[in-house]
């Protein structure tokens, strides 16, 4: 067999092994739509993100965040996929600070200033840092398919 037809069968065969190797791989989880609302201390949560991190072996693109409205309620979206929703698992919460408000974000005084007026703004703060991060966060919540609203409660600590 001439060297080119046998580039071309060792290529054809890689082909292949890759193909079929993908189509081994574990399907992607169903994902559906979840809203809900994030409470501290019994009362609702404003302006805060919420971050949904399945308890899966995934990329950062199952990922599911929102920020709560004035009422403390959030709709998830998988923002690296571009739609609506979470996937159906155990998820890792974190709930922080949303993002500041235009103005609010440098390192001047001016911007200092207005970030901690409108910090001191919000309903219900602090938020305990214990929620602000994947290795401290205790809450967890488990995504089911057909149920779509979830109360997430947080609590200061003692």
């Amino acid at each position: 067999m001439p060297t080119t037809h046998r580039r071309r069968a060792a290529q054809g065969a890689a082909a292949l092994l890759l193909l079929f190797l993908a189509g081994c791989g574990k399907p992607p989880p169903t994902v559906t739509e979840v809203e809900g609302v994030v409470f501290l201390d019994d009362k609702p949560l404003p302006s805060a993100s919420v971050q949904f991190l399945p308890e899966l072996e995934l990329g950062p693109e199952w990922v599911s965040t929102a920020i709560t409205d004035k009422d403390g309620k959030f709709t998830l979206n998988l923002e690296m996929q571009q739609k609506p929703g979470a996937a159906v698992a155990l998820h890792r919460v974190i709930v922080h600070e949303g993002p500041l408000p235009e103005g609010a974000r440098g390192m001047d005084e001016t911007s200092q200033q207005k970030m901690t007026v409108y910090l001191n703004s919000l309903a219900n703060r602090p938020i305990p840092k214990v929620y602000g991060a994947a290795g401290t966060t205790p809450t967890r919540v488990e995504v089911k398919e057909g149920q779509k609203s979830y109360e997430i409660r947080l609590e200061r600590p003692k």
